[in-house]
């Protein structure tokens, strides 16, 4: 910098203490046409008005009081002194906090009034508000809990240079700042230790002394009250650093007056690369959010939450993580409140649930059935016309068979049959290969490198393990909840070699048997089947196994989300409707304050409860012929029974009603382009059966909502 000049046109001496303010004015005031110029005084003004917010804040009826404890000093190394400052009534109650009704009101009115009678303090406003913080008793135990700061908001200052956010956002000082010439912007390095990654490693971040501020600190507390105020008379709200944020939302959470500073910490939360404090600050998002009602935040939030507490409950050995606090892929967690702790317990629970049952259905030899591949079906279909051919003999022929052609038609549709069946095994045989192969892949160079970078973020190199190490030692159901094993099971379908060519084989010799077997097999007309229609066609069978397996990894996969997520890829966070409703009504859920989503599932029942009481009606039990304290009626009627267990299962009520509807092979083929004709009567019976077995899967695998014995065995008969 050039060396400065006096107004006669001198020399300033280099190293005078006018050099040194001149240097420190123009550092503090950069150009407007620097970028930073708004942030930058956007900051000046904001320690500008806290300090002399009694003599800028005189028009107004309300009176507002806050004292501060002595001895403590701002960024200026100015001490705070109490202050006395006007507002207006009417933006206070305007906020519809109960606290601000409660202090103006006449009872509180007249304690304050008192109050300052006593201490001989003149005022001449309509209303007094005292707002300074209790320094003892119970209300003050209760706000030190809410004010605490979590260590990750203590030291998310250094984002700034390790994961590359704005200082106007994460670099502001302390309002306690005894040392403002040592705070430093930029994160100090310990001495002999380098990075190779783009982000400065957390082992060798050294913190200042001057950056070392208290978990609570009363000049905090105090001076982000009068910022709240302000911000509710209409003046600017400046959030530049973690700490601020969190007191500013617990402040107006204690004021009952969120709505005022909603706005402008939705925006330091969304403001990229900030959003990563969701990812790796995740609880204390999730306390902000859910104070503030800030949907998406919250909902973000909770999506990480709830598949970390599902992956340690589904590890091998659930409770025991390498490192207490910490999850299993590292990031370090805070306590949450009892409230939001339930919620997300509950909501890992039925994740738990869906994991499990998902993998059940995945290892099921009904597997095919379950995801609807309607290939599958027609082979299946296939299969029951080649079992029954054998018993009805062929109707196309005019003349009577010889005993000879007999023999040789059954040896035929037996080889055929025996090829079905060495088919239906090489497909269950191709189920297990998928699934093992999905299991025991582990994440790609890039997937591994991506995940690691990520890591980086809040593992230290002190403590690292890398995530394919970490990945080695998960259950089948954690790794359902990981990207790359849906990406490896779904890119399974179209590989070459191994259990492929196996199946492929299989597939070629059934259908090349079938075109010349199928001159054997007949329709209930008498009519030959045309082969071509009946055989099975891999190609086609591996697309709608790859579209089922893409719908069900929808279920599991992470929304293009409400919040960018850069930092926790190594996570599926897709969660249902059914994990999701035991968020609030504002974040998407079903809890509407009435505790209803946390209760157990209750039968339907068309009599409804017969109250007050624990009893319930639930159609499950009749009369009797005879009662043993008064002469019923007969037992109802099997249609009478029917009526009473309409809209409902008819598996939650037993009964002797028998299937109503029959199966017609060839109209389920026609639909599926592979046209087929009942055989006889009782192939249409079997293929019933099968049928409603497999459909029955279908509905228990997307039915969330189905009632278990548990909660059976919680209704008291009648």
């Amino acid at each position: 910098m050039a060396q400065q000049r006096l107004e006669d046109g001198s020399l300033l001496p280099s190293g005078s203490p006018l050099d040194a303010a001149i240097k420190q004015l123009l550092k503090e005031h950069p150009s407007q046409d620097d970028s930073s110029y708004v942030s930058e005084q956007r900051e000046q003004l904001d320690l500008y008005r806290l300090s002399r917010v009694h003599f800028d804040c005189v028009s107004g009826d309300t009176l507002v009081i806050v004292d501060f404890p002595s001895n403590h000093v701002n960024c200026k190394w100015d001490q705070w002194s109490s202050k006395r400052f006007c507002v207006h009534s009417e933006k206070l109650l305007a906020t519809g906090s109960k606290v601000f009704a409660d202090l103006l009101s006449p009872k509180w009115q007249a304690r304050f009034r008192k109050r300052m009678e006593n201490a001989a303090e003149p005022y001449s406003q309509k209303f007094v508000v005292d707002l300074t913080p209790s320094a003892e008793g119970d209300e003050l135990a209760a706000q030190l809990m809410e004010l605490s700061l979590p260590s990750g908001v203590r030291d998310w200052w250094t984002a700034k240079e390790r994961l590359g956010i704005s200082r106007y956002l994460v670099s502001g000082h302390d309002d306690l700042c005894r040392r403002h010439a040592e705070v430093p912007i930029e994160c100090p390095k310990r001495v002999g230790h380098e990075s190779g990654l783009p982000w400065l490693d957390l082992a060798d971040v050294r913190i200042p002394a001057s950056r070392m501020i208290d978990d609570y600190c009363p000049t905090r507390h105090r001076a982000n009250i009068i910022r709240l105020i302000l911000a509710i008379e209409g003046h600017d709200l400046v959030l530049n650093s973690a700490p601020r944020v969190f007191t500013l939302t617990a402040v107006a959470n204690i004021l009952d007056c969120t709505n005022v500073v909603r706005d402008s910490v939705c925006t330091w939360l969304m403001a990229e690369p900030n959003t990563e404090f969701v990812d790796i600050n995740t609880e204390v998002a999730f306390r902000i959010a859910w104070t503030l009602k800030l949907t998406n935040v919250a909902q973000a939030a909770f999506r990480i939450l709830v598949v970390e507490k599902a992956l340690d409950a589904l590890a091998v050995q659930p409770g025991q993580t390498p490192r207490p606090y910490h999850t299993l892929l590292g990031r370090p967690r805070t306590d949450l409140p009892d409230d939001l702790q339930t919620v997300v317990q509950y909501a890992a629970h039925k994740l738990v649930d869906r994991v499990q049952q998902t993998l059940a259905k995945l290892e099921s030899e009904k597997v095919y059935e379950i995801l609807d591949i309607h290939e599958y079906r027609k082979l299946m279909l296939v299969g029951e016309l080649i079992s029954i051919a054998p018993s009805t003999g062929p109707r196309s022929s005019t003349r009577q068979p010889t005993p000879k052609e007999d023999r040789v038609r059954g040896v035929r549709l037996k080889e055929l049959h025996d090829l079905f069946t060495a088919l239906s095994s090489a497909l269950l045989g191709y189920r297990d290969s998928m699934i093992f192969d999905a299991m025991s892949a582990p994440p790609t160079n890039e997937q591994q490198r991506d995940f690691d970078r990520d890591r980086r973020c809040y593992v230290p190199r002190t403590s690292w393990n890398s995530t394919a190490n970490i990945f080695s030692v998960f259950s089948f159901a954690q790794r359902l909840l990981t990207p790359w094993f849906w990406e490896r099971l779904l890119g399974y379908c179209w590989d070459i070699g191994g259990p492929n060519t196996v199946l492929a084989q299989c597939v070629s010799q059934f259908n090349d048997t079938l075109d010349e077997v199928a001159k054997f097999i007949d329709h209930d007309d008498g009519s030959k089947l045309d082969p071509q229609s009946l055989h099975f066609d891999l190609p086609r069978f591996r697309c709608e196994l790859q579209l089922s397996l893409e719908n069900l990894r929808k279920t599991f996969r992470r929304p293009k989300s409400e919040v960018v997520l850069s930092r926790t890829r190594h996570l599926e966070l897709g969660l249902s409707e059914d994990e999701f409703k035991y968020l609030p009504l504002w974040a998407g859920g079903f809890e509407d304050g009435t505790g209803g989503v946390f209760e157990p599932t209750v039968p339907d029942a068309e009599l409804g409860p017969s109250g007050p009481g624990p009893a319930y009606h639930t159609g499950d039990t009749v009369a009797t012929e005879t009662s043993s304290i008064y002469q019923s009626d007969a037992t109802p009627s099997l249609a009478s029974t029917m009526t009473l267990t309409v809209g409902r299962s008819v598996a939650a009520v037993p009964s002797n009603v028998g299937p109503s509807i029959t199966h017609d092979i060839a109209t389920a083929a026609e639909n599926h382009a592979a046209p087929v004709s009942l055989a006889s009567t009782a192939a249409s019976t079997a293929a019933l059966s099968e049928e409603e077995d497999g459909f029955e899967d279908i509905e228990t695998f997307y039915d969330s909502d189905e009632i278990d014995e548990e909660a059976w065995s919680q209704v008291e008969e009648p």
